[in-house]
Order: structure tokens, then sequence, then C-alpha cells
């Protein structure tokens, strides 16, 4: 179980910096409201070894239950959110991986984080109000002296409803709470999604985001401050795109790029099939109607797709602004388990990216082959690659280093340069 669990178990509780993070004991029962402990007694009778802790806004009681006794050295298996109004919100359990549920297990087993070097470290069942119970498996690999860990969350049916990336061993899922939706943006959902189950609701900066599951299929839904609906988005694969949009592709100028991405957004106005595609020259957005009308997008365009970036996070919207100074946030989704925020800088896109702690991985943006320094080309003429092709070109920013990344091709031969720009090859 994450960090919350094992801190209380040990009789320590840890003070974070931030004031989001705040975390403090509560002395004893007289120091958290009638209401909370009520809550708890009726939600869980039976509770025993009950310690209260505050995290924000909320009060959390980490407890153990007789009959959901999951590890053998620790008294406490539960940490349930409540309000001092005695409004329960979230609960974790810690279980072993045997609980899952088989339909989780059998997804999990058909995975790449199944087999070696990856190993189950922890699972976790998350249970909030008004959503999807949720399970997550933690796994973890040691390579080459550097530790990943990666969370794997699951919906009952074994769906696999998102991935996150080095989330850190404090991470307690309190920014998993939902927020609560206006009663139009539910009664949207009912109609336009009948049966569909929720997984989670994000709401800031007046916009509301809303996952769902429609059936084994995961959607996310944007809303106005004013409930709104702004446009549903569902990933899609190559062969579940219909044939005039297939064909409006291959006959245009960007039938030789390749493929990265596939979106389906649906809107008020209309629904588009919108491709994110590279080249040599350059990576490009089109949208392209189901009757196979194509449309290049501009970045900053306002267009769908390019709505939700002022929900991105205080913490990440900061630092963006000090890093890339008069950037413009145009959208964010996961990718691969890492947060992908894309900004409008320098008058080109670039793509940043966060782990689960909200810390600063790296940044790539397109370069054309034109844009190379002397030195780096000079390299490349002169390695054992020169009778390679350019294929793609990235400028990467790390928290260490900066870099071209420069994909080469001669026929079926492929490689991958890192070079830096004295042309230092690495």
């Amino acid at each position: 179980m994450k960090n919350l669990l094992k801190t209380m178990a040990a009789g320590v509780v840890l003070t974070l910096a931030a004031c989001e993070n705040e975390e403090a004991p509560i002395g004893g029962a007289n120091d958290v409201s009638r209401l909370a402990q009520i809550a708890l007694e009726t939600k869980y009778p039976g509770a025993s070894n009950v310690r209260w802790l505050t995290k924000g806004d909320y009060v959390v009681a980490v407890f153990s239950m007789p009959a959901t006794r999951a590890v053998s050295d620790t008294e406490n298996d539960l940490a349930a959110w409540f309000d001092n109004g005695g409004v329960w919100y979230m609960t974790e359990t810690d279980i072993p991986f045997t609980s899952l549920p088989q339909a989780v297990q059998e997804a999990f087993n058909a995975g790449e984080y199944a087999a070696a070097p990856w190993k189950v470290d922890d699972v976790d069942k998350l249970e909030r109000d008004g959503v999807e119970m949720i399970y997550v498996i933690e796994v973890e690999k040691k390579e080459n002296g550097q530790e990943t860990e990666v969370d794997l969350y699951y919906a009952p049916d074994g769906v696999l409803v998102k991935k996150v990336i080095d989330s850190g061993n404090d991470y307690d899922y309190s920014d998993y709470i939902p927020s609560k939706p206006a009663a139009s943006i539910e009664e949207y959902i009912q109609a336009n999604y009948p049966g569909a189950r929720i997984t989670d609701i994000d709401r800031e900066h007046g916009m509301t985001e809303v996952e769902i599951l429609d059936g084994r299929i995961c959607r996310e839904l944007l809303f106005a401050g004013n409930g709104e609906w702004q446009y549903t988005k569902t990933e899609v694969y190559s062969n579940e795109v219909p044939e005039a949009v297939k064909s409006s592709l291959a006959q245009s100028e960007y039938a030789a790029y390749r493929i990265d991405d596939i979106d389906h957004y649906k809107t008020a106005e209309g629904e588009f099939y919108r491709y994110d595609l590279e080249s040599r020259n350059g990576d490009v957005k089109v949208d392209i109607t189901p009757e196979g009308t194509l449309t290049l997008v501009q970045p900053g365009s306002g267009k769908p797709g390019q709505g939700n970036g002022q929900m991105v996070s205080v913490e990440i919207s900061s630092f963006i602004h000090q890093k890339y100074p008069d950037a413009r946030i145009l959208e964010y989704d996961y990718d691969d388990g890492l947060l992908e925020v894309e900004i409008w800088h320098d008058r080109r896109e670039k793509e940043v990216y966060f782990n689960g702690r909200n810390q600063w991985v790296y940044t790539e943006w397109d370069i054309r082959p034109d844009e190379l320094p002397q030195a780096v080309k000079n390299a490349i003429l002169e390695s054992q690659w020169v009778t390679f092709e350019i294929d793609d070109i990235e400028y990467v920013q790390t928290p260490q280093q900066e870099y071209y990344l420069i994909e080469l091709e001669n026929g079926k031969q492929e490689a991958e340069l890192r070079v830096k720009a004295d042309g230092t090859i690495f």
C-alpha cells in the first residue's frame, strides 16, 4: 500500500512542505469532529486500531478490519477519507494480488509488466464516492542502477484505464478523489452514454473533465464552466477508422507521414478524426471528417482537443511559464504513463513531459534537417551512419542535458543517434 498506511503503521507521520499536501497527526478522537467519527463507525463497524490524520481539507482514518487483513506486518490496512462534516470520499485498501478480480489478474498477466524485470510491489483497491471502483497494481524494476515504478489502474472487468510512471512512495491518491460534477453533467452522460461507468472527474479553473468507460471503451468528456458539453474524445486504432477517412489521408500531401496517434472527437458541430502525423520535415495534426474532408490543425486555433490546457495544475503551469516564458499551454493528455503537456513557444509546438510526482522529465520538439548545427551534420558525415538518411529529428531537453535525437534509416536498417550541439555522439 502507498506510504500513507505504511507510515501510520510505523507510528510516524510526515509533514510535507507543500500546503496542498499538508499532513498532520490528530492527537485523539476528541480532535476530529464527531460527525467524521460517526461516519467512520457507520461505514466500517468493527474498525480497530483507528488513527486519524489531516490531509488538506480532509480527515483520514487509518484502521484495520478483521475481514480485510492483507498484510501480516501492519495493523493498518485501510485509509478512509472524510471531511469534518462526515462526508465520505474515498477508501484505499491494501489487498493481496490473489484478491484481485479474475478479469484484472488475467489482464495484468497478459501484459508487459507481468514479466521480468518487472515485479509486483503493491496492490490497492480504491473505492470512491459516485464513481467506478479501481484496482491499482504497482510494479517496479531496477536496471542499470535506476529504479522505475509504474502504477496500473484497472476497472473490475480488467480494462486498463490509466498508467502513471514514478508517482512516488508518498503518493496517497488524494488527487484521485473525484470532483462533484454539476447535475447537468451527470444527466448528459446518462442520456448520451447509458450504462457508462465514471472512472474520474476533475474540475479545474471552471472546466470539468470526466473519464468514463462506455462498455470497455475509455472516453474523455470536457464540459465548460456552465456545464455545457464541449467534446468527447476517444482514442482509436487505424482499423477502426472509416474508409473515407483513410482514403482522404492516403490521397493528401501527408500520405507518406507516419501515424503516431488517432483520436476520434465528437462535438456539437460534428465529428472528426484527429491524426498526429510525423515526418522528417516536422510533425502535423490533421482533422478528417467521416466524409473525408481534411483540415490542417493550426496550433492554438482553439479547435476541440486544444481546449483543456487551462486545466493543467498550478504546479505544472508555473514550471512551464518559468522555463518557457510566454508559452501558451494548448492541451494535455497522458502518454504511456507520463503527463504530456503541449505548449506553443518560440513559434513552435513543444511537448513537455512530467511523471506522477509532477516532476519534469523531458521536453521535445521537431527540428528540420536544415536547422541542425553544422557540427551535428559533420558528426553524422564522419560516422559509420554516413550512408543513412535522416528520417526524423527531435530536440530534447532533460534536467541533465540537451541533445538532438536523430532517427536514421538505410533500407530496412534503422539507427537512432543522440548528438550534442558540439557534434558529440553519445
